[in-house]
């Protein structure tokens, strides 16, 4: 891809919007009710996508993703499917959180004030309802970024530091709330971000920092796949160790990282030696470069390993007498049939229900919506593809470039 290239959603329950983008290509974000689902590549002709091609390469590459929402509803509910339907999950949006603890929002910013305005505007269509917004200014700008702040973004407070560095440790001690979210002045967040961030912390009594998946907004040298990538973009959990204190020197820690997407539980108090970190790519931020998602290093050696049998008929439980062991392997049945094995590398912790029912959906995705029909994979898959090309062609309206020959016949008509 050309340098330059730009960095769009299609969301899939929509009609395609017609952005209008130079003449090239895109990179392309596929989402569902906002979750991201994969990437793609388009087309873009005449300022529009190539809409054809996208729906295309959707369909050939990334049918199979979507089955991953149907088996963590089926998972969570302890239903058991009874035949495939797409379509009633492309219909009904997916449950979001709008309201519950406070979460204070700090934008550590090197910014001018002429930058600032994407950002803060971002930050006023966020969909969650507890927020203390909080600007933190490190720039060589700040007579004009307070004058902005202060004039035309009130709900927004403002504080400043005298430099990036001593703006973490400002971020820390500006929380009012329950939950610290991290951001930088440059970045974009999405209206679903602190939302999904809240979601995994409520889920979880041992998350203590949630990190989210930033992207770019413009793609100035060609794709590589150091971006989280695959299909489907899947939450991950691990278990993380820390030597400091106190959660306010882990977070110190973390935000001198960098990072322009992270949320802490409570900074300043005090912290557990081993907590749980989980990635959620539901929690997305727009930077203006690639910034590399923190992965956690594979333990390697042998664990003692924990076989546990789960019904999902009778609902999944928090499992809390495991801590002697590394590893759970999960032996999982529907109504006393088997199903499939999951495995949950927890390193001790208590694993929450969040974190089964990821595990078994993520593993077993086939195996659950197969529960039921005993179609197996093949024939779901197909059922699966029919129902999406019948409910993303629906929503198509397919825009033709106008080509010399269509705009002569056009003015011979007029």
């Amino acid at each position: 891809m050309s340098a330059g290239t730009a960095v769009v959603d299609f969301e899939i329950t929509r009609k395609l919007s017609e952005l209008p983008l130079p003449d090239g290509s895109a990179l392309v974000l596929f989402r569902l009710q906002g979750r991201p689902l994969g990437w793609g590549v388009g087309k873009v002709v005449e300022g529009h996508l190539d809409g054809a091609t996208l729906i295309r390469q959707f369909l050939q590459q990334h049918v199979w993703t979507c089955a991953l929402p149907l088996a963590e509803r089926a998972v969570q509910s302890g239903r058991l499917p009874r035949m495939l339907d797409a379509t009633a999950l492309l219909q009904s949006p997916s449950p979001g959180r709008s309201s519950g603890p406070l979460v204070t929002v700090a934008v550590r910013s090197r910014t001018a004030a002429g930058r600032l305005q994407p950002c803060l505007d971002s930050l006023l269509r966020l969909d969650y309802q507890a927020l203390d917004l909080v600007l933190i200014d490190a720039s060589d700008d700040r007579r004009h970024v307070e004058a902005l702040v202060r004039e035309q973004y009130p709900q927004i407070r403002y504080s400043s530091a005298p430099g990036l560095g001593m703006a973490s440790r400002r971020a820390v001690a500006e929380c009012r709330g329950d939950i610290l979210a991290v951001t930088d002045g440059d970045a974009i967040v999405d209206p679903h971000w602190v939302s999904a961030l809240v979601h995994v912390f409520l889920s979880d009594p041992e998350v203590m920092t949630v990190s989210g998946f930033a992207i770019p907004q413009v793609l100035r040298r060609p794709f590589r796949p150091s971006l989280p990538a695959g299909a489907p973009f899947c939450r991950q959990w691990w278990r993380a160790r820390e030597d400091c204190e106190s959660i306010d020197g882990a977070t110190q820690r973390a935000l001198e990282r960098a990072s322009s997407n992270m949320a802490y539980w409570r900074p300043g108090g005090s912290m557990p030696s081993r907590y749980t970190r989980v990635w959620e790519p539901a929690a997305i931020v727009r930077t203006p470069a690639v910034t590399p998602t923190f992965q956690p290093s594979s333990r390697r050696g042998p664990m003692r390993t924990l076989d546990r049998q789960i019904d999902l008929r009778d609902g999944i439980v928090p499992i809390s007498d495991a801590s002697a062991y590394e590893q759970l392997r999960l032996h999982v049945t529907w109504a006393g049939e088997p199903v499939g094995t999951a495995r949950i590398a927890h390193h001790g912790a208590i694993v929450s229900r969040l974190w089964i029912e990821d595990a078994v959906a993520q593993q077993l995705t086939a195996q659950v919506l197969d529960a039921g029909p005993h179609l197996g994979p093949q024939v779901t898959h197909a059922l699966l593809t029919a129902d999406l090309v019948r409910y993303v062609l629906s929503r198509w309206d397919p825009v033709v470039p106008a080509t010399p020959a269509r705009s002569a016949a056009r003015t011979a008509a007029a």
